[in-house]
């Protein structure tokens, strides 16, 4: 990525029951990373819902605002709970969805922030791991 002033980077792994695809797009002065992962083990799938930057809102109040679309389920309520999240949304036009067996991530950060690329890989494995949890919890429910 130093070397080349354009790019794009796409690879798939798995990674505990999940398939992780990434998506890594560069410029001269940003890097906008896309990284689908898909439950492979989900029952049933994820409420569909979104939660992106607000900057209007963001803009009048000087402080970072989201907006969350879609219907409210344990798995949203998690997202909007994760500590991970936050940092996540601190990406440049971050946004997090869930969208049928899958968790989408969409962010960008500066060419030169080599740390918080990094830090994005290890924050979505903390949410995948966190929605792990979850759905272990749920499944014990659901067979007692």
């Amino acid at each position: 990525m130093k070397t080349l002033l354009n790019g794009e980077v796409k690879f798939t792994e798995n990674h505990n029951n999940w398939v992780v695809e990434v998506l890594v797009k560069w410029n001269k002065k940003s890097i906008i990373t896309t990284i689908k992962s898909r439950k492979s083990d989900l029952k049933t799938d994820f409420v569909s819902c979104a939660l992106t930057q607000a900057k209007f809102w963001t803009y009048l109040t000087r402080s970072d605002t989201f907006n969350f679309s879609g219907r409210k389920s344990e798995f949203s309520e998690l997202i909007l709970e994760s500590a991970a999240t936050q940092y996540l949304m601190d990406s440049k036009n971050g946004s997090i969805k869930l969208e049928g067996k899958y968790l989408i991530f969409n962010g960008g950060i500066r060419k030169k922030d080599e740390t918080s690329l990094s830090n994005i890989f290890k924050l979505i494995e903390m949410l995948m791991a966190e929605i792990d949890e979850l759905n272990k919890i749920n499944v014990t429910q659901q067979r007692l």
